[in-house]
C-alpha cells in the first residue's frame, strides 16, 4: 500500500476515534447523564478536526478524487458529491465550533441546540467516512498503479497528524489521553 494511501486510511480510523470521543461527551448533555460534558475535550476535538482533517486530509483526498475522475469512473457522481461534502464538513466544523465556544464562554446556548447540532455533525462525518471507506478507497486500490501515485505525490506531501503521531500541542495531549481511556473502556466492555 502506498504511504499516502496508508495515511489516509489511518486518518479515517483516527477521526472515528475522535468522533467516538466527541459523541460520548455530547451524550453527557442528556438529562439522565451521570457526568457533565468536558467542554475542553469537546473544543479540542473540534480544533483537531479544523487543524488536520479539514486542512490536510480533505485536500489530499480531493487530489485523489480528481485523479479518479480523470479515469472517468462510473462512481464520478459520488466522487463529486464527496468532494463537495469536504467543503460542507469544513463549514459545519466551523459552525459547531463557534456554537460550543459560545457555550464555553457562558453565552446562553440551549443544551438541545448543542446536542442536535453535534449529532447532525457526527452523522455527517460518519456517513462521509463510510462512503469513502466502502467505495472510494477500494476504487483507489483497484485503479491506481505506481504512475498514478507518482502523479499524486507531486501534489500531496505527507503531514504529521498532530494528535496521533506526535501529540505536540498541550490541548491535543489531553484529548489523546481522553481517547485512550475511552478505548480502554470499550475494550473492557467487549
Amino acid at each position: 500500500m502506498h504511504p499516502i494511501q496508508r495515511q489516509l486510511r489511518n486518518d479515517h480510523h483516527h477521526l472515528q476515534l475522535v468522533l467516538n470521543c466527541f459523541s460520548k461527551e455530547i451524550d453527557c448533555f442528556d438529562f439522565n447523564a451521570q457526568q457533565d460534558p468536558d467542554m475542553e475535550v469537546i473544543l479540542n476535538a473540534l480544533d483537531y478536526v479544523r487543524e488536520y482533517p479539514d486542512k490536510w486530509h480533505h485536500p489530499a483526498e480531493d487530489v485523489i478524487f480528481n485523479q479518479l475522475l480523470a479515469k472517468k469512473v462510473k462512481e464520478s457522481k459520488l466522487i463529486k458529491k464527496l468532494e463537495e461534502e469536504h467543503n460542507k464538513i469544513s463549514q459545519e466544523t466551523e459552525k459547531i465550533n463557534q456554537l460550543f465556544r459560545a457555550a464555553a464562554e457562558d453565552c446562553i446556548v440551549p443544551a438541545s441546540d448543542l446536542v442536535e447540532s453535534a449529532r447532525r455533525y457526527i452523522t455527517l462525518q460518519r456517513t462521509h467516512l463510510e462512503q469513502e471507506n466502502e467505495i472510494i478507497y477500494p476504487l483507489m486500490d483497484k485503479l491506481f498503479g505506481p504512475d498514478d501515485w507518482k502523479e499524486i505525490e507531486k501534489k500531496i506531501e505527507i503531514q504529521n497528524d498532530p494528535l496521533f503521531n506526535k501529540p505536540s500541542k498541550r490541548e491535543f495531549t489531553q484529548l489523546y489521553h481522553h481517547i485512550l481511556e475511552l478505548e480502554k473502556e470499550r475494550e473492557k466492555e467487549s
